[in-house]
């Protein structure tokens, strides 16, 4: 057991040295777009547009894909069983190819319609009329989106880490070069009327283009895993039960699809225009955090549960290295959950003051701060949701990510009705939806592990969030009034903001780490031998 809970904590530092690497890319990417672009009317179309994509292949085959694949690759590699391995990931592929070209045709065909009912009626023609053309060009990564999952998926299931934590990097600096082109020859103020085809081409072509470079450089690696040929046939016995996995993915992420459709929505017809590339700016802050800090330990652990479910009926030692398995990682997964949110209350001004380049994009911080709390329940979904896939308990994602998202979009629900207007009241009613989403379903996801796998399964939880909570509040309290005192004597420069969040981050993931070690120094030493 420590020898596998050792591989967790080494893969988890791979990961999260390489997901820093491609986060900090991921920001370059949302500066370079603010440089280019800023939170005008282009950025509106441009947010707009580029979200449907990834919403659609989600909503078709995203999150069945997620949770299907690594649960049936680790069987078979469990069982050293290659040729079912190469059929399943053959026909998993074929299928999504087959389902995801025709919708990739539908999106482009009807892109206007689309678009049209994402933005308010207030909207103006001409920032419809530029993001239904972006739409039809980014419709293409709806296939490669699926493809880059599969892939992941496979190459995680083999404990291949590296390039899918890699990938948003390369990514990243295909859509950086495409912002720093057309900030060349377009100003950033330009109206979507006075756009020159060749720009609009730029964007959407070249956005796309980063599509492919995260998706296609990962068959390389997974062709000398697997061997793949087209087939619509899966193993005996094997469509049920990823069909079962799937529906159970499919189910959860409509749920979360509908939130982030009802979040666009609210911003394009409650804010100005520019409200919801505010929230993306925020949202992309957010996400660094949580994916440097939660997700190694949730995604190297993912495998390994699938694989100890194999063998848990097997004895009962098996069956209680499993449940310690889930409850350490799920303690570490929490508390580095509530670091990530004190790291993003704390750090807000200064985040804003960057991406700002100059150029005030107003309610940038408000946003931030009021959706720090959300990133302890957010993590906690997302590995809750891989345990319970690797129990083969789909049903309870489902239930847990419908009740979770669907409090996000009531949250939403009773503002629209209240009459909230305003891009600041309107972040703030997002960031206060999706911090009350999140917390319903990190309880739920919890108390659904515990019904799965029994009490051991989160045994010391409680314990080390009331530590954590005792340790972590002066800790951001002091950290809070430190950044405000750097960015006061910085003058609020770029400069001071950059030093300001280089202290304080230092300081407040000290102050977490140790608060963690002091609440569950037991599962830190486990884990670390």
């Amino acid at each position: 057991m420590k020898r596998a809970l050792g591989g967790v904590v080494g893969a988890a530092g791979i990961i999260a040295i390489l997901t820093l690497l491609s986060r900090i890319a991921g920001l370059l990417r949302k500066l370079a777009q603010s440089w280019a672009m800023s939170d005008g009317a282009v950025a509106s179309a441009y947010d707009t547009a580029n979200t449907v994509p990834n919403v659609l292949f989600e909503v078709a085959a995203g999150g069945a894909l997620a949770g299907a694949v690594i649960p049936l690759m680790s069987k078979f590699l469990a069982r050293g069983d290659k040729e079912k391995l190469d059929q399943t990931a053959s026909a998993l592929i074929s299928w999504l190819l087959l389902i995801g070209l025709p919708i990739s045709l539908l999106v482009a065909i009807f892109s206007h319609q689309i678009v049209g009912l994402l933005f308010g009626s207030d909207s103006a023609p001409q920032i419809v009329n530029l993001a239904s053309v972006l739409l039809a060009m980014f419709a293409l990564q709806i296939p490669f989106y699926g493809l880059s999952v599969v892939f992941t998926g496979i190459l995680q299931a083999h404990k291949r880490f590296i390039l899918p934590a890699l990938s948003p990097l390369l990514s990243s600096v295909v859509v950086i070069a495409v912002f720093l082109s057309y900030a060349k020859t377009v100003g950033f103020g330009t109206e979507p009327s006075e756009l020159p085809w060749r720009s609009i081409l730029l964007l959407g072509w070249g956005t796309t283009a980063g599509v492919l470079i995260f998706s296609l450089p990962q068959l390389i690696p997974v062709l000398k895993l697997v061997r793949l040929r087209f087939t619509l046939n899966f193993p005996p016995g094997v469509a049920r039960h990823t069909m079962r996995l799937a529906g159970a993915g499919f189910g959860a992420l409509v749920a979360q699809q509908i939130a982030i459709i009802a979040i666009m929505y609210t911003s394009n017809s409650q804010g100005n225009v520019g409200t919801y590339n505010a929230f993306n700016y925020a949202f992309s802050i957010f996400m660094v955090p949580y994916a440097v800090l939660a997700v190694p330990v949730a995604t190297a652990v993912f495998p390994r549960i699938s694989a100890a479910v194999e063998n848990a009926s097997i004895t009962k030692q098996n069956r209680d290295a499993l449940e310690s398995l889930v409850s350490t990682s799920t303690r570490l997964v929490v508390a580095l959950g509530m670091v990530a949110a004190v790291l993003l209350a704390v750090l807000a001004e200064p985040a804003k003051i960057v991406i700002d380049l100059g150029r005030d994009i107003e309610g940038l911080e408000v946003a931030m701060t009021a959706m720090s709390g959300a990133l302890v329940g957010y993590s906690v979904l997302y590995h809750g949701a891989r345990v319970l896939y690797g129990l083969d308990a789909g049903k309870r994602v489902i239930t847990v990510n419908s009740l979770a998202w669907g409090t996000v979009c009531v949250v939403l629900l009773s503002g629209i009705v209240t009459d909230i207007h305003g891009r600041v009241p309107t972040l703030i009613l997002i960031g206060a939806a999706l911090t009350a989403g999140m917390c319903v379903g990190a309880l739920l996801i919890v108390l659904a592990i515990r019904a799965e796998l029994g009490p051991g399964a989160t045994e010391h939880l409680m314990r080390t969030v009331l530590l954590l909570l005792t340790i972590l509040a002066p800790v951001a309290i002091v950290t809070k009034l430190l950044t405000d005192w750097l960015l006061k004597i910085g003058g609020y420069s770029i400069a001071s903001a950059f030093g300001t969040a280089v202290v304080v981050g230092v300081i407040v993931l000290a102050g977490g780490l140790a608060a963690i070690f002091l609440a569950d120094r037991r599962a830190l030493l486990s884990l670390r031998k």
